[in-house]
């Protein structure tokens, strides 16, 4: 549409008229539209991608968690027994790998160790709620089964070990009395140094020894007794939520912990034999 306008000559001049906004192409509208769902497909694919990593991420974590506590130590243990060749490499001799173990300074828990297929050091106090339930958990699991280690010299397959943060001697008596466990004495030294060595500990003993405190009470550590190497620090979680299953649970552990032992040390035999 046009309209026209006279001049001053007396000519007329045709001029377009405005086109409102909706008097657009209909092509336009739809290229706009098209460009706009483009956009908005790209942003989402972006953001999916991102979800996707951060899920894949949280998920690799979590394995790493679970299997890392079950491993590190094995693999810790069994390097402690390896020596230097002349070639300066390091392989494993399985001929004194045993007899090199990080616990064997520990006298009070031999008996476990000897007599027990897996020991579970239970750092607990008698005052301490979050204990409670776990203890509970325990004695619901394993208080009435015949897989658990008293002191009647007859090999089980678990032992508890209970590594005490109670406050008074009479707390702790009353606390182990009625429970098959094997406590660290109350008194003794060993106590403590257990405490360090796997910098487990209640809050309120942190003054008084020192660490950098890796786990809060109540833990529970699963150690297997032939190589004394940690299964995983998640044993009073794991009791809690599969009662009696968690010692399965802990013995299948031990067997892909084993055979990654196993198969460690045949590379470091097979190495050895080349060079």
């Amino acid at each position: 549409m046009q309209r026209r306008i006279r001049n001053t000559s007396g000519s007329t001049t045709a001029l377009p008229l405005r086109v409102k906004n909706d008097e657009y192409p209909r092509k336009t509208r739809t290229a706009r539209r098209r460009r706009f769902s483009k956009r908005a497909v790209i942003i989402a694919i972006i953001i999916s991608s991102i979800l996707t990593l951060v899920g894949f991420i949280v998920v690799w974590e979590s394995v790493v968690s679970f299997f890392g506590s079950s491993t590190s130590s094995l693999t810790n243990s069994l390097q402690t027994g390896a020596t230097h060749n002349d070639g300066g490499s390091r392989h494993l001799d399985r001929s004194n790998f045993y007899e090199q173990r990080p616990l064997d300074r520990f006298s009070e828990l031999q008996y476990a160790l000897e007599h027990s297929k897996l020991v579970l050091l239970y750092f607990a106090a008698s005052w301490c709620p979050m204990s409670t339930p776990i203890s509970d958990a325990l004695d619901e699991a394993f208080g009435k089964g015949d897989v658990l280690l008293t002191r009647n010299g007859q090999k089980k397959t678990l032992s508890i070990v209970y590594v005490s943060s109670d406050k008074t001697l009479e707390e702790y008596t009353e606390y182990t009395r009625k429970r098959h466990w094997l406590p660290i004495p109350f008194e003794s030294p060993e106590k403590n140094q257990l405490k360090r060595h796997f910098a487990t500990c209640a809050h309120r003993e942190l003054e008084e020894l020192q660490f950098d405190r890796k786990h809060e009470i109540p833990t529970g550590i699963v150690i297997e007794s032939r190589t004394q190497g940690i299964i995983t620090t998640n044993g009073a979680d794991d009791v809690e939520e599969m009662g009696a299953g968690a010692l399965e649970h802990w013995l299948k552990m031990q067997g892909w912990a084993s055979q990654m032992a196993n198969s460690i040390a045949q590379g470091n035999d097979g190495s050895s034999e080349k060079e």
